[in-house]
Order: C-alpha cells, then structure tokens, then sequence
C-alpha cells in the first residue's frame, strides 16, 4: 500500500478506533457480564448478533478472564464451542484481543488481508485448523511488524492521530485497523 492508502485506511477507520479505546478504557471499570451498556458498545463495534444466551456465555466468559494476559486463543474457541456448540473463530480472537490488545483478531477483512483463508464450516477438523490458521495469523503479524511495511502502516498511524490516541493502541492493533479497512486483496 501507499502511504495515501494507508492515510485513507486510517481515516476511515477514525470512528471505529474511538469506540475501541471507549470499550477498551470501560472495560477493566465495569462487570461486562452485567453491564448492558458495555456489552451494547461491545457488539455494536464487532457485530455480535447473537441471542441471549450466547452472550451471557461469551460475556461471563470474558469478565472471569479480562486480567488473564495469557488467554488463548485455542482455549477460548474450545470453551465457546463447548458452551454454544459452535466454533467461533471471530468472536473467540476478538475475546482474546480484548483482555491482549498483543493478539490480533479474526475477521474477514483480516484474513483475506493476510492471505489467509477460514477453514471450511463443514470440516470435520474444523477447530484445529481454526487453531492452525490462527497461529499463522499471529506469525504473520510477528514478521509484518517487523518489516518495513509494518514500520510505514505504524509510522502513518502514529503521525495521523493525536498522541493520547496513538499511545492507548499498541502496534498490532494499528495495522489491524488498517488491514480491517482494505476492502480488496492486499497486493
């Protein structure tokens, strides 16, 4: 990408990361598993639409959870498809990135991005490659930091936003931003 792409990615994401640090500056001040306005900031930015139950799951699930720095991925998507009995690769990443902002998320836009690709809702293997894929995800954030692309998306970020912004995102969430406003294959 140019840096004009990556301005304009950022730009266009500007709403979305506001609701980010709203949710992510509420998020150690409440009970999200009671707090109905939190659980409304929550689904609206990762469009949850699930039913009552689900959430009760999945909002228990992160409030025992959201000092646990070292939650995983693989052990949120077992507990979630053990609770809900289905395997919730998105909202699973989205879990963990939220207690990690060190953790990317699943999402659409993320993976065809990365040049990943969602295993089949068919497979009978379907969780372990969901596991598979979503190390390779992580492994692929490791080196694009690390990158000189990486540095740019960073660099364009940092420079865009106010300071008190920048500082309250870390970098892997920034290119995930970026990556989540690219709307076509990345070249």
């Amino acid at each position: 990408m140019t840096q004009e792409e990556i301005k304009a990615a950022i730009k266009e994401a500007s709403k979305g990361i506001l609701k980010y640090i709203e949710i992510m500056g509420v998020l150690g001040k409440v009970n999200v598993s009671e707090c109905l306005i939190f659980q409304k900031l929550y689904k609206g930015f990762y469009r949850v639409r699930r039913n009552d139950e689900w959430c009760k799951v999945y909002f228990s699930h992160l409030e025992n959870n959201k000092v646990n720095n070292d939650i995983s991925f693989d052990n949120v998507l077992d507990y979630i498809s053990e609770k809900t009995g289905r395997c919730e690769a998105s909202f699973s990443s989205k879990l963990v990135a939220t207690i990690n902002p060190n953790k990317p998320i699943w999402d659409r836009w993320i993976i065809q991005n990365t040049g990943h690709r969602a295993p089949l809702s068919a497979d009978k293997n379907k969780i372990a490659l969901t596991k598979a894929a979503y190390r390779s995800i992580e492994n692929w954030y490791d080196g694009f930091l690390k990158s000189d692309d990486g540095k740019l998306y960073v660099q364009t970020f940092n420079k865009i936003l106010p300071k008190d912004i920048v500082d309250r995102i870390t970098d892997l969430k920034k290119v995930d931003f970026i990556l989540w406003q690219i709307r076509t294959k990345k070249k």
